[in-house]
C-alpha cells in the first residue's frame, strides 16, 4: 500500500480524454511540482484529466478467464491459467492502487485551487466516480481490500484489508451521492467537454455494483431511474451502406426468412445496428447508447491497439488473433426464435462435418477461395447448418468459415477462412473463430505496419442498464411486463423476436436473462464477474468443460475450483504490505 507520488505528473497519458475532443492542453511534467501547481481552475482541469486517463477501457482480456474467450499466448497474461485453475500468488490479475492514488491526490489538492465552488464539487464528483469504479474492480476481484480515501505518506504504516461489505457500502453510498451532484449532460467546450461523467454514469455504475453485490433492490432502482429519465437509448441504423447491403444480400444463405417468419429488413438492420455501435463515427459520447465512455485519439500513445490488431483475424489483414471466441460461446447464441438454445453437437460429428466442408476449398489460395465462396450452397452444407438461422448477434460478433464481411478496411472482398495448419506457425486463431464484434475498422498507424484505433469505447452502455434492470426486477418481482419491455427493446434493436410473455418459474426466467446478457455483452469483459455472482454451482457447470476447435483439437480443458471465486493476492503486493501475507484469499 505504500505509494510514491509527492508530485503530480501530467504526462502524455493525460491526452487520452474523451471522444470528440481535441488534444488537451498539457504542461510538460518537468515543469509541474506541488509548489507551483494546484493554484488555478486550469490546474484543476489538468488534474482531473489525469484522473480520466486512468478510466478503464475495453477489458476483453479478463473475458479470456471464462467460457467465452481464450488465449494460449502466455505474454497476454495469466488468463489461460485461470481457465485451468492454475493460478498462484505469482499471478497478478489487477491488484493495483496507482489510479486510486491519483484520484485521492486530486480530491485533496483541488481544494487549493481558486475556482467556482460548484465547479469544484462537480469535478470532485467526477473523480469520486472513478475512485468508486476502481474499488468496484478491486473488491470484485479480491474481495477484502484496504479502503484508502486519502493520500498516504510514503512511509505510512501498512494497512490491513477491510471487509468486502465495508468497501461495497462505500461504493454504493458514493455513487448515490455523486449522482445528485453531476449534471445530466454537458454542452461541450472547456470545462464542459462531452464525455465527462454524468448523472446517468453514476447511476449506471451504481446499478452494476449493486447487481454484483446481490443488492437487487438498489440495482433495479438505479437502473430504472436511467430508463425513466430518458437520457439514453439503444443505437439503431436507419439505412445500410454499400458493404452492409452486400452482406444483407448474402444473408439468404444463412436465414430462411420466409419459412421462419422473419422480417428481413428489420433483421439485417438489427444486425448492423448492434455491430456498428462500436465503429468510427458512432464511437463517441454523442451516441445515446454510450453512458460512460473511454476516449481515444488517433495519435501515438493515445489510441487503442488491442481492438485493431489483437482482435483482428490473421487472414489477409495482419491481425494477431490474440483474443478469440471459443465454441462454448458460439453454442450459447439463441436459435432465430430467440428462446431456444440448440442441442450441443458431438465433437467428432463437428470434426467430420468440418472436414467435408474444407474439401470444398482444399488447395485454393486466398484469391481463389474468396472467388469461390459466393458460389457455394451453404444450405446443403452439414457443417454450415450449425450457423444457419441463429441470433443476429452471432453474425455481428463472431467470424466463422465462409461468412462474408464487406464493410471493413480490408482490401477487397472478405470471407473468413480458418487454417488449422497455421495455428502453431503464426497468428492464426487457436479456437477456429475470430472476433468481429468491437474490431476497429479505421486504423491509425502509430508505427509502420502497426495499426491502432482512435475509436472510443463504451465502458457502460444503455444495453447493460436494460439487462441489469431486467435481472434485478426478476429477482425482486418475477417475470412481468416491465422485464419484457426492457428485453424487447434489446430484441427490437437487433431485429430478433420478442421475448416470451410467460416463463414457467423464477429460476427459468433468471436462466433466460442470464443467457440474453451473455449474448448481448459477449467479449466486453463482464462474463468473469457474472459467472462468479451466479454462484459456485453455476460456475462449475459452465467451466468444467473441455473446449475443442471445429476439427476436434483440444483448445483448453477448463477446470473450476471454488477458490476461483476470488483471485490471489499477488506476491508483489504482499512483499510491500506484510499484513497481507497472513490474509491471502482461500486456496492460494
Amino acid at each position: 500500500m505504500r505509494t510514491y507520488l509527492n508530485k503530480i505528473f501530467i504526462a502524455s497519458s493525460v491526452l487520452i480524454f474523451m471522444a470528440g475532443c481535441k488534444k488537451l492542453d498539457v504542461t510538460p511534467p518537468s515543469e509541474v511540482a506541488a509548489e507551483t501547481f494546484w493554484k488555478t481552475e486550469k490546474d484543476a482541469w489538468l488534474g482531473l484529466n489525469a484522473c480520466y486517463s486512468q478510466l478503464p477501457g475495453w477489458d476483453g482480456y479478463i473475458e479470456m478467464t471464462t467460457d467465452n474467450s481464450h488465449s494460449q499466448k502466455p505474454w497476454e497474461g495469466p488468463f489461460e491459467a485461470a481457465q485451468l485453475n492454475a493460478l498462484s500468488s505469482a499471478d497478478d490479475l489487477g491488484y493495483n492502487y496507482s489510479d486510486i492514488r491519483i484520484q485521492n491526490n486530486f480530491l485533496e489538492k483541488v481544494d487549493g485551487c481558486t475556482m467556482d465552488n460548484d465547479l469544484r464539487n462537480r469535478m470532485k464528483a467526477e473523480s469520486r466516480f472513478m475512485r468508486a469504479f476502481s474499488y468496484l474492480k478491486l473488491t470484485s476481484l479480491f474481495g477484502k481490500v484496504p479502503l484508502v480515501i486519502s493520500v498516504l505518506e510514503y512511509n505510512a504504516p501498512p494497512l490491513p484489508r477491510d471487509p468486502a461489505e465495508k468497501v461495497q457500502k462505500f461504493i454504493l453510498d458514493e455513487l448515490a451521492e455523486i449522482a445528485e451532484i453531476l449534471p445530466k449532460d454537458y454542452t461541450g467546450g472547456y470545462l464542459k467537454e462531452k464525455g465527462r461523467i454524468t448523472r446517468s454514469g453514476a447511476l449506471a455504475l451504481r446499478a452494476r455494483a449493486a447487481l454484483y453485490f446481490g443488492n437487487f433492490i438498489e440495482a433495479e432502482k438505479s437502473a430504472n431511474l436511467i430508463i425513466r429519465e430518458g437520457q439514453h437509448q439503444l443505437f439503431r441504423v436507419a439505412t445500410l451502406d454499400a458493404g452492409q447491403q452486400k452482406e444483407a444480400d448474402e444473408m439468404d444463405q444463412f436465414i430462411d426468412f420466409a419459412a421462419k417468419g422473419i422480417d428481413k429488413d428489420k433483421y439485417v438492420k438489427g444486425l448492423f445496428s448492434y455491430e456498428t455501435l462500436w465503429h468510427s463515427k458512432n464511437a463517441n459520447p454523442n451516441n445515446k447508447e454510450y453512458i460512460v465512455s473511454r476516449g481515444y485519439m488517433a495519435e501515438k500513445g493515445q489510441s487503442d491497439v488491442s481492438r485493431y490488431i489483437y482482435l483482428r483475424p490473421s487472414q489477409l489483414v495482419s491481425g494477431y488473433s490474440s483474443l478469440k471466441p471459443i465454441q462454448d460461446l458460439v453454442d450459447a447464441y439463441w436459435d432465430i426464435d430467440g428462446q431456444t438454445v440448440r442441442p450441443l453437437i458431438a465433437t467428432q460429428t463437428r470434426a467430420t462435418n468440418f472436414a467435408a466442408m474444407e474439401n470444398q476449398v482444399a488447395g485454393l489460395d486466398q484469391t481463389q477461395y474468396i472467388a469461390k465462396v459466393p458460389t457455394l450452397d451453404m444450405k446443403s452444407n452439414a457443417y454450415m447448418n450449425e450457423f444457419r438461422n441463429r441470433d443476429s448477434r452471432l453474425y455481428a460478433s463472431i467470424l466463422f468459415p465462409f461468412k462474408g464481411w464487406h464493410e471493413t478496411d480490408f482490401s477487397g472482398p472478405f470471407y473468413y477462412r480458418w487454417e488449422p495448419s497455421f495455428v502453431n506457425n503464426g497468428n492464426e486463431s487457436a479456437s477456429g473463430y475470430s472476433w468481429r464484434k468491437m474490431v476497429a475498422l479505421q486504423p491509425f498507424f502509430s508505427d509502420p505496419g502497426e495499426g491502432s484505433s482512435g475509436d472510443d469505447f463504451p465502458v457502460i452502455r444503455y444495453a447493460e442498464v436494460l439487462l441489469t434492470f431486467a435481472e434485478a426486477r426478476i429477482q425482486n418481482s418475477g417475470w412481468d411486463s416491465d422485464v419484457q419491455a426492457a428485453l424487447n427493446d434489446l430484441r427490437d434493436r437487433c431485429g430478433m423476436p420478442n421475448v416470451p410473455t410467460a416463463i414457467a418459474s423464477k429460476p427459468a426466467a433468471l436462466d433466460f436473462v442470464r443467457n440474453e446478457r451473455r449474448i448481448e455483452m459477449a467479449g466486453e469483459g463482464n462474463r468473469f464477474y457474472d459467472i462468479r455472482r451466479y454462484g459456485p454451482t453455476y460456475a462449475a457447470s459452465v467451466m468444467n468443460r473441455e473446449t475443442f476447435t471445429p476439427n476436434g483439437v483440444s483448445v483448453v480443458k477448463k477446470s473450476w475450483d471454488n477458490r476461483l471465486m476470488l483471485m490471489p493476492i499477488p506476491q508483489s503486493a504482499m512483499d510491500l504490505n506484510p499484513l497481507l501475507k497472513n490474509d491471502q484469499n482461500p486456496g492460494y
